[in-house]
Order: structure tokens, then C-alpha cells, then sequence
């Protein structure tokens, strides 16, 4: 740790391991405020036990939070289930109250579950200023290949693709980084690029096995994919 120039905190969830507040303790003991801090979380919980990790973010120089939020709201408790959402917004808040100059951005994994959706949270989490535009980094689902966007049929591929457009004409002047642009970019091109709506019956089984056992619906929460059907 004396020598240490960048830690990268990476699941399970970083942030309820007792190993990792052990490294930020010995990290600060040893006033090693300079080493850069990387994540990736979850984060529906920030504190273990009595130890709350802004507490420590805001005294290092360089820390750099990647969240994996796929929706807002219910759709993103469905999508990634045990989510509560009111404890995602709370979370942020706080951290823009104790750690405003953390970098903090979205890495959501942009399936055939949120692709109309995405843009609609991208633009809300601007609008409230828990983020900047830039700070969206868009992860396109390869696997399982029956989750993917290049399953819609050729209806909705051009219902999406069409709000992309909408979206990127909004996003293109306020993005300096350009990665988001990218993002919905290349989620164009990879939608338009194949043809598996053949996979759509797994797609629509899969979803009504878990539904079975989580004993709701997902077209109570994603009304839009009743298009797929």
C-alpha cells in the first residue's frame, strides 16, 4: 500500500466488504489520500455497519463511481431485482452533499428490458442534476443473446431507433467526453446489424418462468414490450 497508484473495487459489491473499508482505513492511516479509487457497484447500499464510504471518498483526490442502474423506478426493481429505488435516489443525494466532486456516472447494461427507457432515465438524472450529461456509459448485452436489443422486430427497431436520434441530437452538444454519444451510437448500429427476433419465444418464456416464481408481470412494468409480443 505504500506503493500503490490505483485500486479498482469491482464486484460482488464492493461496497458491503469488510476487506474493502479495511483497505480505506489502511489507506488513510497511512495519508495515502493520492491513490486513485475505482468502482463498480451496485449501489443500493453505501454503509457497513458504522463506517459510510462518502466519508471516505471526500478525502481522497481521485474517485471514480461507475453505478450499474439499468431503469429508474420499477422497472429498475424488476430488471435487477432486490433494487429499491427510493434507496438509490436517497444515496445520491447524500453523496452530492458529502462527495459532490466524486466522479459519479451510470453504467447501465442496455437490453431489450430498458432500450426504450434508457433515454428517458439518461434525460430525467440530467434534469435533477444527479448527473451530467457525459456521465452515462452505456454496456450493450451480449449474453444471453435472448435479453439483446437485435431481438425486437423490425417495428420496433425503428421505434428505437428513432428515439435514439431524438436523444442524441439533445445529448451531442452537452456530451465534452463523448461517451455516451457513443454509446447510443453503437447501440444503433448493433440493433440494426442482425436479425434475432427468433429469439423472441425464449425471450417471452424466460420471463414467465421468473415471473411465476416473483409472482408479478412484466408487462405491468414494461408495458412497451407488449409490442414484442
Amino acid at each position: 500500500l505504500d506503493h500503490v497508484e490505483k485500486i479498482y473495487f469491482a464486484g460482488g459489491e464492493p461496497l458491503l466488504m469488510e476487506e474493502h473499508y479495511n483497505i480505506l482505513d489502511e489507506l488513510e492511516r497511512r495519508g495515502r489520500f493520492d491513490v486513485k479509487l475505482i468502482y463498480n457497484t451496485n449501489f443500493t447500499e453505501v454503509k457497513l455497519k458504522d463506517r459510510l464510504v462518502f466519508d471516505y471518498w471526500k478525502k481522497f483526490a481521485s474517485v471514480a463511481v461507475g453505478a450499474s442502474l439499468d431503469a429508474m423506478g420499477p422497472r429498475g426493481e424488476y430488471i435487477r431485482k432486490g433494487t429499491d429505488w427510493d434507496q438509490i435516489e436517497r444515496n445520491r443525494e447524500k453523496m452530492l452533499e458529502i462527495c459532490p466532486d466524486v466522479d459519479f456516472y451510470i453504467s447501465p447494461t442496455l437490453s431489450i428490458m430498458n432500450a426504450l427507457h434508457l433515454p428517458d432515465f439518461h434525460r430525467a438524472w440530467v434534469d435533477r442534476g444527479f448527473i451530467r450529461a457525459q456521465d452515462l456509459n452505456v454496456n450493450i448485452l451480449q449474453d444471453g443473446v435472448h435479453y439483446r436489443i437485435d431481438i425486437a422486430p423490425a417495428a420496433y427497431k425503428e421505434i428505437l431507433k428513432e428515439k435514439y436520434l431524438a436523444h442524441l441530437e439533445w445529448l451531442r452538444p452537452l456530451d465534452r467526453l463523448n461517451r455516451a454519444t457513443v454509446g447510443f451510437e453503437s447501440a444503433i448500429k448493433f440493433m440494426m446489424a442482425t436479425d434475432n427476433t427468433a429469439l423472441l419465444p425464449k425471450f417471452w418464456k424466460n420471463m414467465q418462468d421468473l415471473d411465476r416464481i416473483r409472482n408479478e408481470s412484466i408487462l405491468d412494468i414494461i408495458p412497451e414490450l407488449a409490442a414484442l409480443k
